[in-house]
Protein backbone atom coordinates (compact mmCIF):
# COMPACT_ATOMS: atom_id res chain seq x y z
CA UNK A 1 0.00 0.00 0.00
CA UNK A 2 1.37 3.14 -0.96
CA UNK A 3 0.96 6.01 2.12
CA UNK A 4 -1.15 9.01 1.57
CA UNK A 5 2.00 11.88 1.27
CA UNK A 6 1.18 15.30 2.45
CA UNK A 7 3.00 16.60 -1.09
CA UNK A 8 0.52 14.80 -3.03
CA UNK A 9 -2.22 16.33 -1.79
CA UNK A 10 -0.47 19.53 -3.19
CA UNK A 11 -0.17 18.27 -6.62
CA UNK A 12 -3.36 18.54 -8.27
CA UNK A 13 -5.28 20.25 -11.33
CA UNK A 14 -6.47 22.52 -9.13
CA UNK A 15 -3.88 23.42 -6.41
CA UNK A 16 -0.48 23.48 -8.22
CA UNK A 17 2.80 23.43 -6.46
CA UNK A 18 4.56 26.87 -7.40
CA UNK A 19 7.91 25.45 -6.56
CA UNK A 20 7.73 22.48 -8.62
CA UNK A 21 5.97 23.36 -11.42
CA UNK A 22 7.68 26.19 -12.69
CA UNK A 23 6.29 29.50 -13.78
CA UNK A 24 2.32 28.04 -13.14
CA UNK A 25 0.43 30.52 -11.20
CA UNK A 26 -1.45 28.73 -8.09
CA UNK A 27 -4.76 28.58 -7.44
CA UNK A 28 -6.05 31.35 -5.13
CA UNK A 29 -7.63 28.55 -2.84
CA UNK A 30 -4.68 26.90 -1.97
CA UNK A 31 -2.72 29.77 0.23
CA UNK A 32 -3.70 30.33 4.04
CA UNK A 33 -3.26 33.43 5.80
CA UNK A 34 -1.23 32.65 8.72
CA UNK A 35 -2.59 35.43 11.12
CA UNK A 36 -6.62 35.24 9.85
CA UNK A 37 -6.75 31.92 8.60
CA UNK A 38 -8.72 32.87 5.68
CA UNK A 39 -8.17 31.98 2.36
CA UNK A 40 -6.08 34.46 -0.11
CA UNK A 41 -4.95 35.53 -3.39
CA UNK A 42 -1.29 35.42 -4.01
CA UNK A 43 0.96 35.31 -6.84
CA UNK A 44 4.13 33.53 -7.22
CA UNK A 45 5.66 37.24 -7.05
CA UNK A 46 3.81 37.90 -4.06
CA UNK A 47 4.78 34.93 -1.82
CA UNK A 48 6.20 35.02 0.86
CA UNK A 49 6.72 32.23 3.43
CA UNK A 50 6.32 34.21 6.79
CA UNK A 51 3.21 35.40 6.00
CA UNK A 52 1.29 32.70 3.82
CA UNK A 53 1.28 28.61 4.25
CA UNK A 54 0.81 26.01 1.57
CA UNK A 55 -2.39 24.45 2.19
CA UNK A 56 -3.11 20.69 2.31
CA UNK A 57 -5.56 18.18 2.28
CA UNK A 58 -9.00 19.78 1.87
CA UNK A 59 -10.36 16.70 -0.23
CA UNK A 60 -12.65 15.37 2.47
CA UNK A 61 -14.80 12.76 0.64
CA UNK A 62 -13.49 13.55 -2.32
CA UNK A 63 -10.41 11.91 -1.37
CA UNK A 64 -10.81 8.37 -1.62
CA UNK A 65 -9.05 7.43 1.66
CA UNK A 66 -10.77 9.83 4.00
CA UNK A 67 -13.63 8.14 4.87
CA UNK A 68 -11.93 4.80 5.12
CA UNK A 69 -9.12 6.07 7.24
CA UNK A 70 -12.12 8.26 9.23
CA UNK A 71 -14.17 5.12 10.19
CA UNK A 72 -11.46 2.92 10.72
CA UNK A 73 -9.71 5.37 13.14
CA UNK A 74 -12.97 6.06 14.51
CA UNK A 75 -13.86 2.08 15.29
CA UNK A 76 -10.69 1.64 17.45
CA UNK A 77 -10.62 5.32 19.18
CA UNK A 78 -13.95 4.56 20.56
CA UNK A 79 -12.99 1.51 22.38
CA UNK A 80 -10.07 3.48 23.44
CA UNK A 81 -11.52 6.68 24.61
CA UNK A 82 -14.81 3.90 26.00
CA UNK A 83 -12.12 2.79 28.52
CA UNK A 84 -11.07 5.69 30.15
CA UNK A 85 -14.67 5.70 32.28
CA UNK A 86 -15.02 2.55 32.23
CA UNK A 87 -13.40 1.77 35.56
CA UNK A 88 -15.50 4.14 37.67
CA UNK A 89 -18.40 2.14 37.85
CA UNK A 90 -16.08 -1.15 38.83
CA UNK A 91 -14.41 0.83 41.92
CA UNK A 92 -16.90 -1.03 44.64
CA UNK A 93 -15.85 -4.46 42.89
CA UNK A 94 -12.18 -3.27 43.03
CA UNK A 95 -12.21 -2.25 46.75
CA UNK A 96 -13.38 -5.74 47.49
CA UNK A 97 -11.48 -7.81 45.87
CA UNK A 98 -8.33 -6.10 46.41
CA UNK A 99 -9.16 -5.11 49.59
CA UNK A 100 -8.08 -1.53 48.98
CA UNK A 101 -9.52 2.10 49.96
CA UNK A 102 -11.12 4.10 47.06
CA UNK A 103 -8.82 6.78 46.92
CA UNK A 104 -5.99 4.02 45.67
CA UNK A 105 -8.69 2.64 43.37
CA UNK A 106 -9.67 5.59 41.68
CA UNK A 107 -5.41 5.34 40.79
CA UNK A 108 -6.83 2.93 37.68
CA UNK A 109 -8.62 6.11 36.38
CA UNK A 110 -5.70 8.57 37.30
CA UNK A 111 -3.13 6.93 36.59
CA UNK A 112 -4.42 5.81 32.80
CA UNK A 113 -5.23 9.70 32.43
CA UNK A 114 -1.74 10.59 33.45
CA UNK A 115 0.00 8.77 30.76
CA UNK A 116 -2.06 9.87 28.61
CA UNK A 117 -1.31 13.63 29.15
CA UNK A 118 1.98 12.99 29.29
CA UNK A 119 1.78 10.90 25.96
CA UNK A 120 -0.32 13.35 24.43
CA UNK A 121 2.00 16.01 24.26
CA UNK A 122 4.53 14.54 22.65
CA UNK A 123 2.22 13.45 19.92
CA UNK A 124 3.10 15.82 17.54
CA UNK A 125 6.62 14.80 17.64
CA UNK A 126 5.71 11.20 16.83
CA UNK A 127 3.29 12.33 13.72
CA UNK A 128 6.56 14.37 12.02
CA UNK A 129 8.69 11.36 12.70
CA UNK A 130 6.39 8.44 11.59
CA UNK A 131 4.64 7.52 9.46
CA UNK A 132 0.21 7.28 10.42
CA UNK A 133 0.43 3.33 9.53
CA UNK A 134 3.23 2.93 11.61
CA UNK A 135 1.48 5.15 15.08
CA UNK A 136 -1.95 3.53 14.40
CA UNK A 137 -0.13 -0.28 14.66
CA UNK A 138 2.00 0.32 17.29
CA UNK A 139 -1.38 2.24 19.15
CA UNK A 140 -3.33 -0.80 18.91
CA UNK A 141 -0.84 -3.24 19.76
CA UNK A 142 -0.35 -1.52 23.37
CA UNK A 143 -3.80 -1.33 23.81
CA UNK A 144 -4.95 -4.27 22.99
CA UNK A 145 -2.32 -5.83 24.93
CA UNK A 146 -2.75 -3.53 28.04
CA UNK A 147 -6.29 -4.75 27.86
CA UNK A 148 -5.40 -8.25 28.07
CA UNK A 149 -3.27 -7.86 31.38
CA UNK A 150 -5.70 -6.04 33.12
CA UNK A 151 -8.68 -8.92 32.11
CA UNK A 152 -5.94 -11.70 33.78
CA UNK A 153 -4.95 -9.14 36.73
CA UNK A 154 -4.81 -11.23 40.23
CA UNK A 155 -3.10 -8.21 41.97
CA UNK A 156 -3.87 -4.67 41.88
CA UNK A 157 -0.33 -3.74 40.83
CA UNK A 158 -0.49 -5.67 37.53
CA UNK A 159 -3.98 -4.37 36.80
CA UNK A 160 -2.60 -0.45 37.12
CA UNK A 161 0.46 -1.99 34.67
CA UNK A 162 -2.25 -2.95 32.03
CA UNK A 163 -3.87 0.41 32.80
CA UNK A 164 -0.56 2.38 31.99
CA UNK A 165 -0.03 -0.05 28.99
CA UNK A 166 -3.14 1.22 27.69
CA UNK A 167 -2.97 4.89 28.35
CA UNK A 168 0.22 4.55 25.96
CA UNK A 169 -1.42 3.31 23.13
CA UNK A 170 -4.29 5.64 23.26
CA UNK A 171 -2.10 8.61 23.13
CA UNK A 172 -0.66 7.80 20.53
CA UNK A 173 -3.92 7.17 18.96
CA UNK A 174 -6.14 9.96 19.82
CA UNK A 175 -4.58 12.83 18.33
CA UNK A 176 -4.00 11.27 15.15
CA UNK A 177 -8.15 11.74 14.17
CA UNK A 178 -7.98 15.15 14.67
CA UNK A 179 -4.91 15.52 12.24
CA UNK A 180 -6.71 13.37 9.68
CA UNK A 181 -9.80 15.44 10.07
CA UNK A 182 -8.01 19.30 10.15
CA UNK A 183 -5.45 18.29 7.69
CA UNK A 184 -7.73 16.36 5.23
CA UNK A 185 -11.44 17.34 5.87
CA UNK A 186 -13.14 20.16 3.50
CA UNK A 187 -12.94 23.41 5.55
CA UNK A 188 -16.25 24.12 4.74
CA UNK A 189 -17.11 21.01 7.16
CA UNK A 190 -14.80 21.21 9.45
CA UNK A 191 -17.58 21.76 12.12
CA UNK A 192 -19.31 18.52 10.92
CA UNK A 193 -16.51 16.17 10.48
CA UNK A 194 -14.79 17.63 14.18
CA UNK A 195 -18.26 17.14 15.74
CA UNK A 196 -18.05 13.79 14.87
CA UNK A 197 -15.04 13.42 16.15
CA UNK A 198 -15.75 14.48 19.48
CA UNK A 199 -18.61 12.91 19.38
CA UNK A 200 -16.22 9.63 19.32
CA UNK A 201 -14.16 10.99 22.21
CA UNK A 202 -17.07 12.28 24.06
CA UNK A 203 -19.31 9.53 24.01
CA UNK A 204 -17.01 6.73 24.56
CA UNK A 205 -16.43 8.35 28.10
CA UNK A 206 -20.03 9.00 28.22
CA UNK A 207 -21.32 5.34 27.72
CA UNK A 208 -18.49 3.91 29.51
CA UNK A 209 -20.08 3.28 32.79
CA UNK A 210 -23.15 2.24 31.72
CA UNK A 211 -21.33 -0.98 29.13
CA UNK A 212 -18.79 -1.25 32.46
CA UNK A 213 -21.96 -1.83 34.67
CA UNK A 214 -23.70 -3.92 32.84
CA UNK A 215 -21.00 -6.29 32.23
CA UNK A 216 -19.98 -6.29 35.26
CA UNK A 217 -23.43 -7.11 37.11
CA UNK A 218 -23.63 -10.17 34.95
CA UNK A 219 -19.91 -11.54 33.91
CA UNK A 220 -17.90 -9.48 36.21
CA UNK A 221 -15.04 -6.52 35.96
CA UNK A 222 -12.40 -8.39 33.90
CA UNK A 223 -14.78 -9.05 31.11
CA UNK A 224 -15.13 -5.36 30.30
CA UNK A 225 -11.37 -5.31 29.48
CA UNK A 226 -12.15 -8.27 27.41
CA UNK A 227 -14.88 -6.02 25.53
CA UNK A 228 -11.79 -3.83 24.43
CA UNK A 229 -9.76 -6.25 22.44
CA UNK A 230 -11.63 -7.88 19.43
CA UNK A 231 -12.58 -4.55 17.97
CA UNK A 232 -9.19 -2.69 18.03
CA UNK A 233 -7.55 -5.88 17.13
CA UNK A 234 -9.77 -6.39 14.03
CA UNK A 235 -9.02 -2.15 13.16
CA UNK A 236 -5.95 -2.70 13.76
CA UNK A 237 -5.55 -5.20 11.02
CA UNK A 238 -7.52 -3.71 8.60
CA UNK A 239 -5.59 -0.34 8.72
CA UNK A 240 -2.62 -1.59 7.21
CA UNK A 241 -4.70 -1.46 4.32
CA UNK A 242 -6.57 1.54 4.48
CA UNK A 243 -4.32 3.91 6.57
CA UNK A 244 -1.89 6.64 4.88
CA UNK A 245 0.15 9.26 5.92
CA UNK A 246 -0.95 13.06 6.28
CA UNK A 247 1.35 14.75 8.07
CA UNK A 248 4.88 16.02 6.78
CA UNK A 249 7.67 14.54 7.58
CA UNK A 250 10.89 15.92 9.17
CA UNK A 251 13.93 14.93 10.71
CA UNK A 252 14.53 17.24 14.01
CA UNK A 253 15.94 15.35 16.89
CA UNK A 254 14.65 14.86 20.35
CA UNK A 255 15.12 17.73 22.87
CA UNK A 256 16.44 16.01 26.36
CA UNK A 257 15.04 19.44 28.08
CA UNK A 258 12.00 19.65 26.50
CA UNK A 259 10.98 16.01 27.23
CA UNK A 260 12.39 16.74 31.06
CA UNK A 261 9.97 19.15 31.12
CA UNK A 262 7.12 17.68 29.73
CA UNK A 263 7.42 14.71 31.85
CA UNK A 264 8.10 15.97 35.00
CA UNK A 265 5.38 18.66 34.13
CA UNK A 266 2.58 17.06 33.75
CA UNK A 267 3.42 13.84 35.45
CA UNK A 268 4.29 16.14 38.58
CA UNK A 269 0.88 18.06 38.30
CA UNK A 270 -1.31 14.85 37.61
CA UNK A 271 0.85 12.87 40.92
CA UNK A 272 -0.34 15.38 43.04
CA UNK A 273 -3.88 15.74 42.11
CA UNK A 274 -3.51 11.79 42.51
CA UNK A 275 -2.57 12.18 45.96
CA UNK A 276 -4.83 14.93 47.25
CA UNK A 277 -7.41 11.91 48.09
CA UNK A 278 -4.77 9.96 50.26
CA UNK A 279 -2.74 12.55 52.00
CA UNK A 280 -5.05 15.22 52.10
CA UNK A 281 -5.26 19.25 50.21
CA UNK A 282 -2.17 20.33 52.60
CA UNK A 283 0.22 17.48 52.84
CA UNK A 284 3.78 18.21 51.61
CA UNK A 285 3.92 16.01 48.94
CA UNK A 286 0.95 17.01 47.14
CA UNK A 287 2.41 20.50 47.56
CA UNK A 288 5.24 19.78 46.40
CA UNK A 289 4.38 18.11 43.26
CA UNK A 290 1.87 20.87 42.05
CA UNK A 291 4.40 23.54 42.31
CA UNK A 292 6.93 21.50 40.57
CA UNK A 293 4.96 20.22 37.86
CA UNK A 294 2.99 24.01 37.75
CA UNK A 295 6.56 25.62 37.02
CA UNK A 296 7.91 22.86 35.06
CA UNK A 297 5.10 23.37 32.63
CA UNK A 298 5.36 26.90 32.23
CA UNK A 299 8.99 26.64 31.76
CA UNK A 300 8.08 23.53 29.24
CA UNK A 301 6.43 25.98 26.98
CA UNK A 302 8.90 28.72 27.30
CA UNK A 303 11.51 26.60 26.10
CA UNK A 304 9.79 25.56 23.35
CA UNK A 305 9.96 29.11 22.05
CA UNK A 306 13.40 29.20 22.16
CA UNK A 307 15.05 25.35 21.45
CA UNK A 308 16.14 24.14 18.26
CA UNK A 309 13.72 21.52 18.21
CA UNK A 310 10.95 21.73 20.06
CA UNK A 311 8.52 19.08 20.74
CA UNK A 312 5.26 21.48 20.34
CA UNK A 313 6.22 24.35 17.67
CA UNK A 314 4.35 27.22 19.66
CA UNK A 315 4.32 28.94 16.08
CA UNK A 316 0.89 29.82 15.51
CA UNK A 317 -0.25 28.89 18.52
CA UNK A 318 0.24 31.90 20.73
CA UNK A 319 -2.85 33.76 19.62
CA UNK A 320 -5.64 34.70 22.15
CA UNK A 321 -8.00 33.08 19.58
CA UNK A 322 -6.17 29.45 19.61
CA UNK A 323 -5.82 29.73 23.60
CA UNK A 324 -9.07 30.73 24.99
CA UNK A 325 -10.81 28.37 22.49
CA UNK A 326 -8.70 25.75 24.15
CA UNK A 327 -9.24 26.81 27.76
CA UNK A 328 -12.83 26.83 27.20
CA UNK A 329 -13.03 23.68 25.47
CA UNK A 330 -11.14 21.32 27.84
CA UNK A 331 -12.05 23.13 31.63
CA UNK A 332 -15.01 21.21 31.81
CA UNK A 333 -13.34 17.90 31.24
CA UNK A 334 -12.29 18.15 34.99
CA UNK A 335 -16.56 17.93 35.95
CA UNK A 336 -16.99 15.41 33.11
CA UNK A 337 -14.68 12.93 34.78
CA UNK A 338 -15.19 14.81 38.50
CA UNK A 339 -18.59 13.24 38.36
CA UNK A 340 -17.94 9.84 36.11
CA UNK A 341 -16.23 9.35 39.16
CA UNK A 342 -18.17 10.11 42.35
CA UNK A 343 -21.94 9.51 40.64
CA UNK A 344 -21.47 5.69 40.39
CA UNK A 345 -20.56 5.47 44.04
CA UNK A 346 -22.94 7.42 45.33
CA UNK A 347 -25.77 5.63 43.24
CA UNK A 348 -23.96 1.99 44.54
CA UNK A 349 -23.00 3.08 48.45
CA UNK A 350 -25.75 5.87 49.04
CA UNK A 351 -28.75 4.39 47.24
CA UNK A 352 -27.62 0.73 47.54
CA UNK A 353 -28.59 0.56 43.69
CA UNK A 354 -25.99 -2.35 41.42
CA UNK A 355 -23.48 -1.95 39.63
CA UNK A 356 -25.67 -2.35 36.52
CA UNK A 357 -28.35 -0.39 37.43
CA UNK A 358 -25.47 2.32 38.30
CA UNK A 359 -24.05 1.87 34.40
CA UNK A 360 -27.87 2.16 32.83
CA UNK A 361 -28.14 5.54 35.29
CA UNK A 362 -25.87 6.76 32.59
CA UNK A 363 -27.37 5.93 29.31
CA UNK A 364 -29.76 8.86 28.71
CA UNK A 365 -26.72 10.83 28.91
CA UNK A 366 -24.75 9.21 26.99
CA UNK A 367 -26.90 8.65 23.85
CA UNK A 368 -27.83 12.83 24.33
CA UNK A 369 -24.17 13.43 24.45
CA UNK A 370 -23.67 11.02 21.11
CA UNK A 371 -26.79 12.95 19.00
CA UNK A 372 -25.84 16.24 20.14
CA UNK A 373 -21.97 16.16 18.83
CA UNK A 374 -22.26 16.23 15.29
CA UNK A 375 -25.36 18.88 15.75
CA UNK A 376 -23.35 20.82 17.86
CA UNK A 377 -20.51 20.91 14.86
CA UNK A 378 -22.90 22.15 12.16
CA UNK A 379 -23.47 24.83 14.50
CA UNK A 380 -20.03 25.70 14.20
CA UNK A 381 -20.04 25.60 10.46
CA UNK A 382 -22.55 28.10 10.71
CA UNK A 383 -21.65 30.29 13.14
CA UNK A 384 -18.65 29.65 15.06
CA UNK A 385 -18.82 29.71 18.38
CA UNK A 386 -21.07 32.33 18.38
CA UNK A 387 -24.15 30.55 20.47
CA UNK A 388 -21.24 28.40 22.61
CA UNK A 389 -21.77 29.59 25.71
CA UNK A 390 -25.20 28.03 25.92
CA UNK A 391 -23.53 24.81 26.75
CA UNK A 392 -22.00 26.14 30.06
CA UNK A 393 -25.54 27.36 30.74
CA UNK A 394 -26.78 23.31 31.04
CA UNK A 395 -23.81 22.73 33.34
CA UNK A 396 -24.08 25.40 35.30
CA UNK A 397 -28.17 24.38 36.28
CA UNK A 398 -27.53 20.94 36.42
CA UNK A 399 -24.75 21.26 39.06
CA UNK A 400 -27.25 23.90 40.89
CA UNK A 401 -29.98 21.76 41.16
CA UNK A 402 -28.15 18.99 42.28
CA UNK A 403 -26.42 21.13 45.04
CA UNK A 404 -29.77 21.98 46.30
CA UNK A 405 -31.23 18.24 46.20
CA UNK A 406 -28.30 17.44 48.27
CA UNK A 407 -28.15 20.05 51.17
CA UNK A 408 -31.81 18.91 51.50
CA UNK A 409 -31.17 15.48 51.22
CA UNK A 410 -33.45 14.60 48.52
CA UNK A 411 -30.86 13.37 46.20
CA UNK A 412 -32.78 9.92 44.22
CA UNK A 413 -31.62 7.70 41.42
CA UNK A 414 -33.80 9.81 38.96
CA UNK A 415 -32.79 12.97 39.83
CA UNK A 416 -29.03 12.18 38.92
CA UNK A 417 -30.50 10.68 35.65
CA UNK A 418 -32.54 13.76 34.29
CA UNK A 419 -29.63 15.93 35.98
CA UNK A 420 -26.68 13.83 34.56
CA UNK A 421 -28.82 14.08 30.95
CA UNK A 422 -29.20 17.43 31.65
CA UNK A 423 -25.29 18.50 32.14
CA UNK A 424 -24.66 16.10 29.19
CA UNK A 425 -26.78 18.65 26.82
CA UNK A 426 -24.13 21.42 27.63
CA UNK A 427 -20.85 18.97 27.59
CA UNK A 428 -20.78 18.21 23.52
CA UNK A 429 -21.78 22.17 23.11
CA UNK A 430 -18.83 23.19 24.56
CA UNK A 431 -16.13 20.51 23.26
CA UNK A 432 -17.50 20.29 19.96
CA UNK A 433 -17.51 23.74 18.72
CA UNK A 434 -15.01 25.45 20.98
CA UNK A 435 -12.35 22.60 20.16
CA UNK A 436 -13.52 22.92 16.16
CA UNK A 437 -13.06 26.90 16.46
CA UNK A 438 -9.33 25.93 18.20
CA UNK A 439 -8.10 23.20 15.85
CA UNK A 440 -9.13 25.26 12.84
CA UNK A 441 -7.36 28.33 13.77
CA UNK A 442 -4.03 27.15 12.53
CA UNK A 443 -2.20 26.02 9.38
CA UNK A 444 -2.33 22.80 8.23
CA UNK A 445 0.99 22.05 9.67
CA UNK A 446 0.67 22.93 12.82
CA UNK A 447 -2.27 20.73 13.43
CA UNK A 448 -0.32 18.09 15.16
CA UNK A 449 1.40 20.63 17.41
CA UNK A 450 -2.41 22.25 18.05
CA UNK A 451 -4.09 18.62 18.49
CA UNK A 452 -0.89 17.80 20.93
CA UNK A 453 -1.72 20.84 23.07
CA UNK A 454 -5.35 20.28 22.80
CA UNK A 455 -5.46 16.59 23.66
CA UNK A 456 -3.15 16.93 26.34
CA UNK A 457 -4.65 19.54 28.48
CA UNK A 458 -7.68 17.67 28.11
CA UNK A 459 -6.23 15.12 29.66
CA UNK A 460 -4.71 16.57 32.73
CA UNK A 461 -8.07 18.74 33.45
CA UNK A 462 -9.65 15.42 33.57
CA UNK A 463 -7.14 13.99 35.45
CA UNK A 464 -7.84 17.13 37.83
CA UNK A 465 -11.30 16.59 38.24
CA UNK A 466 -11.25 12.71 38.73
CA UNK A 467 -8.82 13.39 41.80
CA UNK A 468 -10.05 16.57 43.25
CA UNK A 469 -13.16 15.25 43.25
CA UNK A 470 -13.05 11.71 44.78
CA UNK A 471 -10.84 13.93 47.37
CA UNK A 472 -13.72 15.87 48.39
CA UNK A 473 -15.82 13.28 48.53
CA UNK A 474 -13.90 11.59 50.82
CA UNK A 475 -12.84 15.24 53.16
CA UNK A 476 -15.97 16.73 53.67
CA UNK A 477 -18.22 14.28 55.18
CA UNK A 478 -19.73 16.72 57.55
CA UNK A 479 -21.15 20.30 56.24
CA UNK A 480 -22.54 22.32 58.49
CA UNK A 481 -25.89 22.92 56.45
CA UNK A 482 -26.74 20.22 54.91
CA UNK A 483 -29.69 18.59 55.88
CA UNK A 484 -27.92 15.49 55.72
CA UNK A 485 -25.81 13.42 58.10
CA UNK A 486 -24.48 10.92 55.42
CA UNK A 487 -21.00 11.72 54.83
CA UNK A 488 -21.14 10.83 51.18
CA UNK A 489 -24.01 13.26 50.54
CA UNK A 490 -21.76 16.14 52.39
CA UNK A 491 -18.94 15.50 50.33
CA UNK A 492 -20.91 15.29 47.11
CA UNK A 493 -23.22 18.90 47.79
CA UNK A 494 -19.29 19.95 48.40
CA UNK A 495 -18.15 18.67 44.68
CA UNK A 496 -21.58 19.97 43.17
CA UNK A 497 -21.06 23.50 44.27
CA UNK A 498 -17.50 23.56 42.71
CA UNK A 499 -18.98 22.65 39.85
CA UNK A 500 -21.47 25.74 39.86
CA UNK A 501 -18.98 28.32 41.31
CA UNK A 502 -16.71 27.32 37.99
CA UNK A 503 -19.41 27.45 35.51
CA UNK A 504 -20.67 30.77 36.90
CA UNK A 505 -17.06 32.44 35.70
CA UNK A 506 -16.40 30.43 32.47
CA UNK A 507 -20.13 31.13 31.37
CA UNK A 508 -19.14 35.00 32.10
CA UNK A 509 -15.91 34.53 30.38
CA UNK A 510 -17.22 32.97 27.69
CA UNK A 511 -20.47 35.09 27.02
CA UNK A 512 -17.50 38.20 26.96
CA UNK A 513 -15.16 36.47 24.26
CA UNK A 514 -18.15 35.93 22.31
CA UNK A 515 -19.86 39.04 22.58
CA UNK A 516 -16.30 41.30 21.91
CA UNK A 517 -14.91 38.92 19.27
CA UNK A 518 -18.54 38.86 16.79
CA UNK A 519 -18.71 42.68 17.44
CA UNK A 520 -15.80 42.80 14.93
CA UNK A 521 -16.66 39.04 12.98
CA UNK A 522 -19.16 37.83 10.77
CA UNK A 523 -21.00 34.34 11.79
CA UNK A 524 -18.01 32.74 9.74
CA UNK A 525 -15.06 34.83 11.64
CA UNK A 526 -14.18 36.91 8.74
CA UNK A 527 -13.94 40.55 9.72
CA UNK A 528 -16.51 42.77 9.10
CA UNK A 529 -16.28 45.72 6.25
CA UNK A 530 -15.71 49.03 8.19
CA UNK A 531 -18.11 51.18 7.42
CA UNK A 532 -16.57 54.85 6.06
Amino acid sequence: MTSIELNNFQKNDKDVDIKSEGEAKPNPEIYIDVKTNESIDKTKEAYHEEYVIKKVGGGGPDEPKFIPMLITIISVLFFSTLNESVATVMYTDLVNEFGKSITTVQWVTTGFIIILAIGMIFSSFVAKHLYMRTIFFVGVAFFTGGSLICALSYTFAMLLIGRFIQGVGTALLMPQISNIVIIMAPRHRLGFFNGITMLVVITGNALGPTLSGLITRFLGWRYVFVLLIPIPLIGGIAGYWLMGNVVEQDESKLDIISVLLAIIGYGGISFGLGNTGTYGFGSLIVIISLVIGVICIILFYVWENYCKNPIVSMKNLGRPYFIINIFLSVVNSSSMMGWLAILPFIIQNYLGKSVSISGVSFLPGGLLNASLNVLAGKLFDSSRFKYAPIGFIFILLSSIFLFIMSITDNIKLWIIIITYAFFNIGIPIIFSIYTSSALTSVPPQSSPHAAAVYHSFFQLSGSLGSAVYVAILNTFTNVSFNSSNNPLINGASICFLVTSVINIFIFIAALYWSIYYFKDHDNKGNPKQKQK
